[in-house]
């Protein structure tokens, strides 16, 4: 995923992302005070997503893009908050951006306890799953369980500190990993197609490569360009045999995860899903030539 620069306040603004720093004609991050010329100045407030995936969109109000999701447990620092939103920034990838104010809470008083260990789980209403779902929360997000030893026909269940219940057998003590980055990607095959999603309920191309790494330990930032230019190192690449497991394949908007013997992962726009396909094939049918990528090759793995 990719999309253009916002223009920004002036004075310096111009020489910073708007997608990664918290500035407005009127706000900007107290952090960029000296950078960016703005009337106020705020250090925003620590708060945390309560909703499974939220919406972060382009501006304050509901028919505005999507630019990604911010998940359950994951914290933020909100700079602003009007009517039914807030100005916020992610502390885990830094993305900026408006969500609904009631998809936040105060930060957790204690740090997370357990993590979704699947690709995700639905939260119940009580400890029962045929009871009503209030939400679906993603591979990875933190939670805070209040309770445990709920029991209902043989299932255990806990229950969160925001209210509603998983079963328990969906959850780790400590984020779940892959084996490499490529079998993280495997987890995802099949998953719909979802312009700025980055969960099993669907995933863009940047968002599924940000979901691998973080699945092998390494955070990585957002959209393609920004991963482009930042992970691991540039190479060049004459042939397809010489390509490893785990290279990255660079378009612009659009990125592709190697997979070894000749295939890549992709969250694809035509097919609509993420799939595994042959690179040659690929190649062909869409009039490419390896030379029209940009080749990353990550600088870190997993032990």
């Amino acid at each position: 995923m990719s999309r253009d620069a916002l223009p920004g306040a002036s004075s310096g603004a111009e020489r910073l992302d708007p997608r990664l720093n918290a500035f407005r004609p009127d706000l900007a991050d107290r952090r960029l005070a000296g950078i960016v010329s703005a009337p106020h100045y705020a250090a925003g407030r620590l708060a945390r997503v309560t909703a499974g995936c939220a919406a972060v969109r382009r501006a304050p109000e509901a028919g505005a893009p999507v630019d990604t999701y911010y998940h359950y447990g994951e914290q933020v620092r909100v700079f602003d908050e009007a009517g039914d939103w807030a100005w916020c920034q992610s502390l885990a990838d830094g993305y900026v951006g408006y969500v609904e104010r009631d998809r936040l809470a105060e930060p957790c008083r204690t740090a997370p306890t357990h993590y979704v260990a699947t690709c995700g789980s639905y939260l119940y209403e009580g400890p029962d799953l045929r009871g009503h779902p209030l939400d679906f929360l993603p591979r990875h997000s933190s939670v805070a369980v209040a309770e445990t030893g709920l029991v209902t026909r043989g299932t255990e269940y806990a229950a969160l500190d925001t209210g509603g219940c998983l079963p328990l057998a969906c959850l780790s003590p400590t984020p779940s990993r892959s084996a490499d980055l490529v079998a993280a990607a495997r987890l995802y095959l099949g998953c719909p197609y979802l312009w700025a999603g980055r969960s099993f309920l669907g995933l863009d191309c940047s968002g599924l490569v940000q979901s691998a790494f973080r699945d092998i330990g390494i955070a990585v930032l957002r959209d393609t360009d920004m991963q482009r230019d930042t992970i691991g190192a540039e190479i060049s690449v004459r042939s397809e045999t010489e390509l490893r497991p785990g290279d990255l394949l660079y378009l612009p908007g659009h990125v592709l995860i190697c997979a070894g013997a000749g295939a890549v992962i992709h969250a694809d726009g035509l097919s609509m899903s993420v799939r595994e396909a042959s690179l040659s094939g690929l190649l062909a049918a869409r009039g490419l030539a390896l030379h029209d990528f940009v080749v990353r090759r990550p600088s870190a793995e997993p032990d």
